[in-house]
């Protein structure tokens, strides 16, 4: 799973779908329990997914990135729920934005003793409303406390805290003087862990309710810092580019430059984590530091700290520790009983593209697989019960044959295939992999927004843009995504639209045509008045290969392709597939013998509860990797290599 969430942090979108796929039907119980509506559920899924893709380059762990998608999901219902709750409107104090020029520089440590000092009532609301941009309404909402007592809070803190500064700094001080300082404590408490060459410049100073994230780089994004602190100023994150000479250190001696490092910040986090696991690198080591229960790692609870070759701290991940552990259960459910559930389960023939690096697959190709959902079920340890309840297809998808269109007169240039026009210019082309480059476009004069925040960086690196991938070597189309509106006076219908969408596959991709069904849908736009389409391609026996297809979305008033992706199957592997013998699945399912249980603690996400559970997991017995399915054709079970 690691190679597949790597291959998404680097913009693979395919891998992304694929990682998604398992986890929707968990995402939507889990909102559903938070808003109790399965339409506004189904938002905030799709709201979730929308942010994961958009940020997926944020995610330094790949093994824990179904933690982290949770983590967005919670955030997305908590946003919707406050919305819901806010019917009162409040007047509230804006945050300076501009820097103010003061005759003394101020350090963080006057500040952070002054606020140290107050009632611990007035540092939360304080550090809720200055450093993370909580309205008056929504902290009421989060400390569930009434709302004049927290702007009470909040005018005696102020006055309380300007107080304790001018003793300490023996001069007046402005109200407004406080407010710009509150913030700036963490922005320069972050200076006291990395240095920032003369070349960087900063692109991002963000306050959210979980932390302040700072992020340097140069011009062209290659090499960045990031620095991340929690609302006392403690550090949580540090992703800084190692040097490049230096004195070699040993192993061992990287393990002490980590575990020193790690003492500096948290005083007791190795009386509760462990060193499990230890990756050495020509340039680096990796340590992992977690905590264990009944000699199982908690999944919550873990320390990344990677030092270079010259024993620099160069990335440091902490996700803290509990004191207050989940106890292992006396008695366990039975093993066997949950085994038994692996023969009864439903198993259907589907057809999958297979990469021999990531799954155990003599060669890279297109096998004919049985697979059941039961294999990414996960069991509870003490009653055998399945966590997750299958998800049951309301209605079942139905496809068609491609329908004859006749194809047009090709485009020359990648420009005019997508329709980027002459106040548009290319910002950059960038090698995204081996045999991909990435192209984006956006209009001329489009501005950028003043403030630093993650979500202003990001609508740097979105907003009003055309994004494209290319083939590094023939320079083919593969997808492009308009993240610009496109307005226009038609209003063609859903068939109009599908007949565009198959006619732009006709004309330039007219090879995989004889591969390509067409789904058959409900007509719908969404609210942006765009209709999508999806093209799977199929093979011999009719059989749909799992992930791959054409993904069109077409706007409704403009009759212009908004949305594009092609699939990532070569189209030599299509044409040189030849139809197996399938056996049937009683002929093969016996070779579920070769799997087991395994222990693992996961973070429970429930409503009134949000601790650890010891689970069972399905894996094969011999190497723990994850079952994906059987062989049709040969019977052999197949597993990830992750």
């Amino acid at each position: 799973m690691e190679q597949l969430v790597r291959a998404a942090i680097d913009g693979q979108q395919a891998a992304f779908e694929q990682l998604v796929e398992a986890e929707k039907s968990k995402l939507l119980a889990k909102a559903y329990s938070y808003v109790g509506n399965k339409e506004d559920a189904s938002d905030i899924v799709q709201e979730t997914l929308l942010q994961a893709f958009k940020s997926m380059h944020q995610l330094k762990e790949p093994k824990y990135f179904s933690t982290w998608l949770f983590k967005i999901l919670i955030r997305q219902c908590f946003a919707f729920l406050r919305l819901k709750k806010r019917t009162l409107v409040v007047e509230t104090e804006l945050i300076q934005q501009q820097l103010i020029e003061q005759e003394q520089s101020m350090n963080y440590e006057i500040v952070h003793e002054a606020l140290s000092l107050l009632r611990k009532d007035y540092q939360t609301v304080l550090i809720l409303f200055y450093f993370y941009d909580f309205k008056v309404q929504e902290i009421t909402y989060l400390l569930d406390k009434p709302i004049n007592t927290i702007k009470m809070y909040l005018h005696r803190g102020r006055i309380q805290l300007k107080k304790q500064l001018e003793q300490r700094m023996n001069k007046p001080i402005k109200q407004k003087e406080v407010i710009h300082m509150l913030k700036e404590q963490l922005a320069k408490l972050a200076l006291n862990f990395v240095s920032i060459p003369d070349n960087y410049q900063l692109l991002v100073e963000d306050y959210s309710i979980e932390q302040a994230t700072f992020m340097w780089s140069t011009d062209d994004l290659e090499e960045g810092i990031e620095v991340s602190l929690d609302p006392n100023g403690k550090l949580l994150d540090l992703t800084r580019p190692p040097s490049t000479t230096g004195t070699l250190v040993t192993t061992q001696q990287q393990q002490a430059i980590a575990e020193q490092f790690l003492t500096e910040q948290y005083t007791e986090a190795l009386d509760y984590l462990t060193v499990s696991t230890i990756i050495e690198k020509e340039d680096e080591t990796k340590f992992l530091y977690e905590q264990f229960v009944g000699g199982y790692p908690l999944e919550s609870y873990y320390t990344k700290i990677i030092v270079s070759k010259f024993g620099e701290i160069i990335d440091f991940k902490y996700n803290g520790y509990t004191k207050a552990p989940p106890k292992f259960p006396t008695q366990l459910a039975s093993k066997d009983r949950i085994l038994q559930q692996l023969f009864k389960a439903p198993w259907t023939l589907s057809m999958k593209y297979l990469v021999s690096d990531n799954y155990s697959v003599a060669q890279s190709g297109l096998y004919p697989i049985y697979e059941s959902p039961i294999v990414y079920q996960s069991f509870n340890a003490i009653d055998g019960k399945a966590l997750f309840e299958e998800e049951v297809e309301e209605d079942v998808a139905s496809f068609t044959k491609f329908p004859y269109v006749q194809p047009l007169e090709k485009q020359t240039t990648l420009e005019n295939i997508i329709g980027v026009t002459d106040c548009m210019e290319k910002l950059r082309e960038v090698e995204m992999d081996e045999n991909t480059l990435g192209i984006v476009w956006r209009k001329k004069d489009w501005k950028a927004p003043k403030d630093k925040s993650m979500k202003n960086f990001l609508l740097e690196r979105m907003e009003d843009t055309v994004k494209a991938k290319v083939d590094k070597h023939s320079r083919k189309l593969k997808e492009f995504m308009w993240f610009k509106e496109r307005t226009g006076e038609l209003d063609l219908s859903f068939e109009a639209c599908c007949d565009i969408a198959c006619t732009f596959i006709a004309t330039y991709f007219k090879e995989y045509v004889p591969y390509v069904q067409l789904q058959i849908k409900k007509p719908s736009f969404n609210e942006v008045n765009r209709a999508f389409f999806t093209f799977p391609l199929h093979v011999a026996h009719g059989l749909q290969i799992e992930g791959e297809h054409f993904y069109v979305g077409v706007d409704k008033t403009t009759g212009f392709i908004d949305t594009f992706r092609s699939p990532r199957i070569d189209l030599e592997l299509l044409y040189s597939y030849d139809s197996p013998t399938i056996q049937p699945i009683e002929n093969v399912i016996p070779v579920l013998k070769e799997a087991d249980a395994f222990l693992q603690w996961s973070r429970q996400y429930d409503e009134n509860k949000n601790d650890e559970v010891l689970q069972y997991r399905l894996g094969q017995s011999e190497t723990k990797q994850r079952i994906v399915g059987i062989d049709a054709t040969t019977g052999q079970l197949i597993v990830s290599k992750f």
